[in-house]
């Protein structure tokens, strides 16, 4: 069993753009633009070049500054803790960036990390680095990971809340909308609100419990 965390507003208890924004005095902008992109009013990718060119200029050692000071959602130490002892594989599957993605993968012990990266010259943000991972790169990266390690996509399971995981929840067999836009609410099977990431623990619990390992062998793929 896979578990795919997305990052902002799941694993992490904020969204880093409008956080980087204060630095800039746009956080109004950028909050602006985060919301329409997670409630799926604007393309994912431009919201993010968007976004992007709004922060232009802000140095990298600034950016990660700011990055390590988000905090990890309530919970989330004992929830990734709690899909190793059920003996599945969390991922990070998000579109977010490294300096806040890596960090947390650290703090929570998770090996497989999937984000986008900024372009930086002379230390100073620039731009965003290619391909970017849009909604439909989360669902093929974490499909790309299932088949690498032999695991039945119907034995995975996606936690997410805006409508950039939509695509990664319809690619599994259990999909968690954790405080999700109405859209991510729609699209879940499963719909959990409140401060405690812990909470979505006995509803995978259940899934993994349920449903048999319908893995197949990594050298009947590759």
């Amino acid at each position: 069993m896979i578990v795919a965390f997305d990052l902002e507003g799941t694993l992490i208890d904020a969204e880093l753009f409008p956080v980087l924004g204060e630095k800039l005095g746009k956080r109004a902008q950028l909050d602006d633009i985060t919301n329409r992109a997670m409630n799926g009013e604007i393309d994912f990718t431009s919201s993010l070049q968007q976004r992007v060119g709004l922060i232009e200029g802000l140095s990298i050692s600034e950016a990660q500054q700011i990055a390590g000071s988000l905090s990890l959602s309530r919970g989330a130490e004992e929830t990734v803790s709690g899909v190793k002892r059920l003996g599945g594989v969390p991922i990070i599957v998000t579109g977010g960036f490294d300096i806040l993605a890596q960090r947390a993968a650290y703090l929570l012990g998770i090996e497989y990390v999937c984000c986008n990266r900024f372009k930086v010259k002379d230390g100073y943000i620039t731009g965003i680095q290619t391909p970017i991972i849009t909604g439909k790169g989360k669902a093929e990266k974490l499909l790309g990971l299932a088949s690498w390690l032999g695991i039945n996509p119907n034995c995975c399971v996606a936690v997410g809340d805006g409508a950039n995981d939509i695509e990664m929840m319809r690619a599994t067999g259990l999909s968690i909308a954790y405080n999700g836009r109405p859209r991510v609410r729609e699209t879940a099977k499963a719909s959990v609100e409140g401060g405690d990431l812990r909470r979505i623990l006995p509803i995978i619990e259940e899934f993994a419990s349920t449903t048999p390992e319908q893995g197949y062998l990594v050298n009947q793929i590759l």
